[in-house]
């Protein structure tokens, strides 16, 4: 129960202010006296008595009694979307700043973190092979006039409070600043209301309107913490240029919405903030420089549905959370990008427990099982891995996986297990007893993207086909997804037999003939030999 100051009975001591361990207490601007920030105080739970009502002498504080009934009221703004007015996607600024940035709340402590020459916390990162840098630095206080960067010295507690949802409330940001002409210079206001549409805490029945107003503001103040650097080498036609040290986001207002109850008691029923973007959107996000080839404009596009995944999993699968925003900006160009699970690994959990997992006895099985756990929950949440079939083959494969591989249909499964029973690698087999060193040297060749995700992909202008200089022969008729189901079923093969073959999954072969998705030439290639098909080809010109 949060703290109240009766400044009709305060006497201006200023004890309760200079006492409270969460400055929480702040004086009022408009009159006399004090007030107590909601979202600040905890009734001092590490302390055995509240040290504000102990020190005050007038007995001017004391505890607010909580509201009762819903938070609407007509000193609110209308909360009207400003984005995500498809209730699906929307454009987002996309920059290695803002990527770095998401990945910084996202891991937290697992981040490379170390004190720079003047004893601040400091993450650096090169890009364009060392030729540029991008240098972050945490700031202590995002409301206070002079922005001091965080000392490195006894401050280890301020990771422990980093929350990787603040990562949703950095892509909202990253999203408003799209709609905006020159976000550098632009502010725009969003208040908690949005939030919780955007993040889906509005259908939050467990959480009271002060617990969701707290979350979201400490969320906001840890996005608007980080300051960040830029040393930028020549791109093309863009000169070199260098940003010096900014907030990623500066936050320049936060009001505070009151209401009186029947008793004159003020309840905090709102928030608003007042947001500008740092002066990289200068260089990174400037329509009329691009234009004249002297600046970047970079976006993306945001699922919504990316947000209320981080929000409702990020506690049970915070490696999966961890993925899906860092294949957020990975994928831009398309689902086909080869990665290593090495490389997967330190994203989602940190080089100290990689390291940890190889040098420890014991500690990769648990590291093993937490990784397939949080490849199924991207599976389900929509991203389908696709496994590299020579460094990450059938026997190493999650079990899930596999299992996904048995037919819906009764008489399709029996014939399933009877196959399994017969084949050499089984599906109740045992994983193999070196399945964690050749995972590590394993491969994802990509992930099958969600409806959602495919518009994710950057639109890059079809090139024109040349026509070749030889006359040489070419394919002239495709095969279709009723022509390889038929012809399957005419050599009596069924869609695992034919997957082995040529080396794809059953979910492969059967979305193939389901027509969901087009063949390329290769899989053409594997198709018509596996199938006993005739390779038809026009004549020479």
């Amino acid at each position: 129960m949060t703290q109240t100051v009766d400044n009709d009975s305060c006497t201006l001591c200023n004890a309760c202010q200079s006492i409270c361990p969460q400055g929480a207490i702040k004086e009022n601007d408009e009159t006399d006296g004090f007030w107590i920030d909601p979202t600040l105080c905890n009734d001092c739970v590490d302390q055995p008595t509240r040290l504000c009502a102990e020190f005050c002498q007038a007995n001017a504080v004391a505890p607010l009694q909580p509201k009762k009934g819903r938070c609407k009221s007509t000193l609110l703004p209308a909360a009207i979307p400003d984005i995500f007015l498809n209730d699906k996607t929307n454009p987002f600024a996309s920059s290695i700043v803002i990527w770095e940035s998401c990945n910084i709340l996202a891991q937290r402590s697992a981040a490379a973190w170390h004190p720079d020459e003047e004893g601040k916390w400091c993450y650096q990162r090169s890009v364009n092979r060392g030729r540029g840098s991008l240098q972050f630095r945490l700031l202590e206080d995002p409301t206070a006039e002079i922005l001091a960067p965080l000392s490195a010295s006894g401050t280890e507690k301020i990771f422990a409070d980093f929350d990787i949802r603040a990562a949703c409330i950095h892509l909202i940001l990253a999203a408003h600043t799209t709609t905006l002409n020159k976000p550098w210079e632009e502010t725009f206001v969003i208040n908690d209301q949005h939030f919780e549409q955007y993040l889906g805490l509005d259908k939050r029945r467990d959480l009271t309107k002060l617990e969701k107003l707290t979350l979201i503001k400490s969320l906001v103040y840890q996005c608007c913490q980080l300051l960040v650097a830029l040393e930028w080498p020549r791109q093309g036609q863009v000169p070199a240029f260098s940003v010096p040290e900014h907030p990623v986001w500066h936050l320049i207002d936060t009001h505070y919405y009151w209401e009186a109850d029947a008793a004159d008691q003020n309840h905090l029923i709102g928030l608003s903030f007042t947001i500008r973007a740092g002066s990289w959107a200068k260089h990174f996000l400037n329509k009329q420089d691009y234009r004249r080839h002297r600046a970047f404009y970079q976006y993306g596009t945001l699922p919504k549905s990316l947000l209320t995944e981080v929000m409702s999993n990020w506690q049970q699968h915070e490696g999966a959370v961890r993925l899906l925003l860092w294949l957020l900006f990975k994928l831009r160009l398309g689902g086909e990008h080869r990665m290593t699970v090495r490389t997967l690994l330190k994203i989602a959990y940190g080089e100290d427990r990689l390291t940890e997992a190889t040098t420890v006895r014991g500690a990769h099985k648990r590291l093993l099982k937490t990784f397939e756990g949080d490849l199924e929950a991207i599976y389900y949440y929509g991203l389908q891995p696709i496994f590299d079939p020579e460094t990450y083959p059938p026997e190493i494969q999650p079990l899930w996986m596999r299992a996904n591989q048995i037919p819906d249909s009764a008489d399709d499964a029996l014939d399933f297990w009877t196959r399994d029973a017969n084949h050499h690698l089984s599906l109740t087999d045992a994983a193999p007893r070196d399945k964690w060193q050749r995972l590590l040297n394993g491969r994802l060749c990509g992930f099958e993207l969600s409806a959602e995700w495919q518009q994710t992909i950057k639109k890059t202008p079809a090139k024109r086909r040349q026509k070749p200089k030889s006359s040489s022969q070419h394919l002239v008729d495709m095969l279709s997804s009723s022509r390889i189901k038929s012809a399957r079923q005419e050599q009596n093969l069924s869609q695992r037999a034919l997957a082995d073959r040529i080396g794809k999954s059953q979910s492969w072969v059967r979305d193939v003939e389901n027509g969901r998705f087009g063949i390329n030439a290769k899989d053409q290639s594997l198709l018509r030999t596996a199938l006993n098909l005739p390779l038809a080809l026009k004549a020479k010109t």
